[in-house]
């Protein structure tokens, strides 16, 4: 009988540039960052950003390969996701007056301080890239909007789907007292 040796089942495509890149369903889709850094994960709502996100990817179930000059130098540990949130409503009450004005805020987004934690990895046969992952097997992201943090520096993307995650979805009321933010009760 001839042995056979059963070949390597290829691995997640490798990016040929320098970058940040999501890996979901087997495609590798380049991540965009957003000006400036990311804040604290103990400000509970960033300032609000009004542009789309660039990248869209098929699923939730997600890793990132980071490729950059200093990868070997200066690899992160951890790194985490962060749950963009869509502004869908803004009330605002006036001292003045005794009743609330609704606002139509448009597409505006805020980086929430709900975040998933990612563990780096080396990626075999690259020593310049590794690559973030959930430590629980059975991750994946819900549909909607999120941010990767890695060294304070946000990159942008979104999981196609229907939106049904009340994390997602945030309404503003701003009163004499401060600006406050609540989860949509239907997103």
């Amino acid at each position: 009988p001839v042995a056979t040796s059963a070949e390597p089942s290829p691995g997640p495509p490798l990016p040929d540039h320098f970058g940040v890149f999501a890996v979901s369903a087997n495609q590798l889709h380049e991540l965009e960052s957003l000006p400036g850094h990311a804040p604290d994960l103990r400000v509970a709502i960033s300032a609000s950003i009004a542009q789309p996100a660039r990248t869209t990817i098929a699923d939730g179930r997600v890793k990132f390969i980071v490729y950059r000059r200093d990868s070997m130098t200066s690899a992160v540990e951890r790194a985490d996701v962060r749950v963009m949130a869509q502004i869908a409503r803004a009330l605002t009450f006036e001292a003045s007056e005794k009743s609330a004005t609704a606002e139509d805020e448009g597409t505006r987004w805020v980086i929430r301080n709900i975040s998933y934690p990612l563990r780096a990895a080396p990626v075999r046969g690259a020593d310049d890239m590794y690559e973030l992952r959930s430590e629980d097997s059975e991750f994946a992201l819900t549909p909607g909007r999120y941010v990767l943090v890695v060294k304070g520096v946000s990159y942008d993307f979104a999981v196609r789907g229907d939106i049904t995650d009340p994390k997602q979805c945030l309404e503003r009321t701003k009163a004499s007292n401060g600006i406050f933010y609540t989860e949509c009760r239907n997103p």
